[in-house]
């Protein structure tokens, strides 16, 4: 399967909070969070992913249909030795397994060339080999940083990857 990627806007913001949510259902098996009193997950606003020049929101699709998003954010939210960060790359679970993953980063890559930052937590194996296995295919030296985060008093145990993409 190929996957193209497509500019999240705030005419498709809807669609993107909606998806948003189901990745925060998902990523709660590592970030311990509980839902709110709504039943769904509580979001910061995520309004400037679509409303801010350096942040770079993009659906992930394929043969026309959304299978996913990555979000990539620049200076002032990056840090100092970063020119961009994969802040989150979510794709639905039928699409797993394939290279849509993959793809999308590739034309991340070849979009935003520069500095890297790429944070996980440790527990999200697959996240980690997914990194992993493409870096070291792309043979990219880098650099893995492991740290811990507090996310509704857990304290969870994060991994960072910094790599730069010419």
């Amino acid at each position: 399967m190929k996957a193209t990627i497509q500019q999240i806007t705030e005419a498709n913001k809807e669609l993107f909070e909606n998806l948003f949510n189901y990745y925060l259902y998902e990523l709660s098996a590592y970030s311990q969070e509980d839902i709110g009193a709504e039943g769904t997950f509580e979001m910061e606003d995520i309004s400037p992913y679509y409303r801010d020049k350096r942040l770079y929101p993009y659906f992930i699709t394929s043969n026309d249909r959304i299978v996913g998003f990555i979000l990539v954010t620049s200076p002032p939210y990056v840090a100092k030795e970063a020119d961009y960060s994969v802040q989150e790359l979510f794709v639905l679970p039928k699409y797993r397994g394939t290279s849509i993953a993959k793809d999308a980063v590739m034309q991340i890559f070849t979009l935003h060339p520069g500095r890297y930052e790429v944070g996980m937590f440790k527990s999200n194996v697959r996240a980690v080999k997914f990194w992993t296995k493409l870096i070291a295919a792309l043979e990219i030296p880098v650099s893995v940083e492991d740290g811990s985060t507090e996310i509704q008093g857990n304290i969870v145990q994060t991994a960072g990857m910094k790599f730069t993409v010419a």
